[in-house]
This record gives structure tokens, sequence and C-alpha cells, in this order.
């Protein structure tokens, strides 16, 4: 509670702390920008919190106790549309060449409005002088009262991070999701080991730029991936993000083999408003011999309505090499700022 009260009186520093950025580069931004400077009390306070929550035991050196190793619960209310609530097929037969196959309308895909929870516990526990863990697990569960279907999902994540020198960093992470519907549960996991590189380059703009690699585990196949990052703040506010993954063919499975992500974030009417663009592109499947390549696109614009509640809008299409696949839908959702005790 200590920062949100002195970033309200501290506009310049408290620009750096955009929410789309990661906390690294958020405190990264407020060191640089008040190096030099003439600096208050509370501009000292915040900067020596930022430090210490990163993991830097010693912080500016002040007499200022920041708890290192932090636990919280959350629970948080979920209401959105989704496009297939229990895991079911297009509605419309599939032609593969002269054949045609119509499926049972029983296993036709639901839309519509879920409304549920998500709960969990998440935290950071500082080890060393200049390391830490982040770790979360949460469950949600989000019910069609139209269709009288659920969603359940689990999903469990950790990462050590590690300062090394010069503004160098180590990151290895692991994380899993569970995901059941009606008529399909699957599972997806990964393991990545990645470096990032803190800087500036003037006027106010500091830089992560990232390189890593990532084990991939799904239901039917493992992939290998590289994945690039390169993020910007601006002590103004501003944000930009720009991320890259390139992953390795896998025979007989539709897998992703390219995809690009770019993120900007601004405040409009002092209220938080970011949007997204991405792009991906997977190929290997195979039905009947048949070959399956897909191209994704998405855009998506989120914008703080209160300080409690933000809404989500955007447009998926799914172009397909075999039309049964494609596919076009919005994408809606209020997004509620969790309760944390």
């Amino acid at each position: 509670m200590l920062i949100i009260a002195l970033l309200s009186a501290h506009p310049v520093q408290a620009s750096c702390l955009n929410h789309n950025a990661d906390s690294r580069l958020r405190t990264y931004c407020a060191a640089e920008t008040l190096l030099g400077n003439a600096v208050t009390l509370n501009d000292a306070l915040l900067l020596d919190t930022l430090l210490k929550r990163e993991g830097f035991a010693a912080g500016i050196g002040l007499p200022n106790p920041v708890d290192r190793s932090t636990t919280q619960a959350f629970i948080s209310p979920l209401l959105d549309y989704n496009s297939n609530i229990n895991g079911g097929n297009p509605n419309r037969p599939l032609v593969l060449g002269g054949l045609t196959f119509i499926g049972d309308e029983a296993n036709l895909r639901r839309e519509g409005a879920v409304a549920g929870a998500a709960a969990g516990v998440n935290g950071r526990t500082a080890y060393g002088n200049d390391n830490y863990l982040d770790y979360a697990v949460s469950a949600s569960y989000a019910y069609s009262p139209q269709h009288s279907l659920g969603i359940a999902r689990g999903s469990a994540n950790i990462c050590s991070r590690n300062f090394i020198v010069n503004q160098w960093y180590i990151d290895a992470c692991g994380d899993t999701t569970r995901l059941v519907r009606d008529l399909i549960a699957e599972t997806n996991s990964g393991l990545s080991l990645s470096t990032a590189k803190l800087f500036g380059t003037g006027n106010g703009a500091f830089h992560s730029a990232s390189f890593g690699i990532r084990r991939y585990y799904a239901e039917e196949y493992q992939q290998n991936q590289i994945q690039l990052g390169w993020n910007t703040v601006r002590n103004r506010g501003a944000y930009t993000g720009f991320n890259f993954s390139f992953g390795e063919a896998v025979p007989n499975h539709l897998a992703q083999r390219r995809s690009v992500s770019a993120t900007l974030g601004t405040t409009v009417f002092d209220r938080a408003l970011s949007a997204t663009a991405s792009y991906s592109y997977a190929d290997g499947g195979k039905i009947l011999g048949f070959e399956r390549d897909e191209i994704t696109r998405s855009i998506t614009i989120n914008y703080a309505i209160t300080n409690s509640l933000s809404v989500n809008v955007g447009f998926r299409e799914v172009d397909s090499s075999i039309d049964y696949f494609s596919e076009r839908e919005p994408i809606v959702s209020l997004q509620f700022a969790p309760i944390r005790f």
C-alpha cells in the first residue's frame, strides 16, 4: 500500500510503472529516471521499496522495512463470451477432396456468455541478495446457464529470476495449464531458460531485450522453441512490447512454427489503455493424408473503466487450409481486479 500512496504524488516516477511492463523493467525505469536528479524523501522511499521487492536486499540503504517474501491469496469474478464452451466441432461438414463428413449434432460446439470465478495464490520469495522466485497457483470455473455447461481450468507456474551483472539477468521458468470442457480435456506445459538485458537509450526510454529457449509439452507432442522479446517503457507512461516465437517442425501434428505480437500501452482520460495485435502460423497437421496449416490473426483493446474493472474487446480470425477449421469470432470480456487477502 506504501507504493500506491506514493505513486499518486509522483506522476513522473509513477509513469514508469505502466502495468504492461514487468516489475523488473518498471523498477529500472524508476531508478534511472531519479538518477542525477534532486530526490525527495518520498521519491527515495518509492525507489527503495521497488528495489527491495526486486530482490535487492539493501535497496538504496534506507531503514525502510519491506517484506521481500510475500504470499497472497486472491479471488476474482469471471464474465466473458466463449465461442466453444464444450470443446465441440464446427457446425458444417468436413470436406476432404471428394469426401464429405457430417458430424454428430450432439458434438457441435456451443457458444455464449459464461460467468464464474477464479481463485488462487501468488507470491514472491527472495533468496540470496539479488534473486527471487515468482510463483502462482490458480483454479477457475465458468458456467453457461444457456447450455448448462461448465469450463474448468487450473494452472501453476514458477520462475527463478536472477541478477547476474551490469543489468544482465537469467530466468528459469516452468508452467502448466489444465483445461477441462464437456467434450475434451487437455494439458499444456513448458520449461524455459532465458536471458534479459536492461538498458536506456535517452529521452526517458528504457528497454528490456530478451532471448530464450523453451521446451513445450502438448498432449500429443513436444516441441523446442526460440523466444525473443523487446519491451520498452518510457518515463512519461507509454509502453511498447514486441515478442517473437519460432518453433521446430513437428511431423504429423499441427504445431505453431512462428508468431509475433505487438502491444502498445498508454493512458487515456487518466485510465490505462492497451492494444495488442498478434499473428501466428502453424503447420504439420494431417487428416486422412490431407495437410493442414493455419494462420491466426487477432487484435484486442483493453481499457480500464474504473480502478477495479476493465473491458477487453477484439476479434480473432483463423484461416485454415482445410475450411472446416477456419473461423472468425469476437473477443469480449470484463476483467475484474482480484480481491486479495
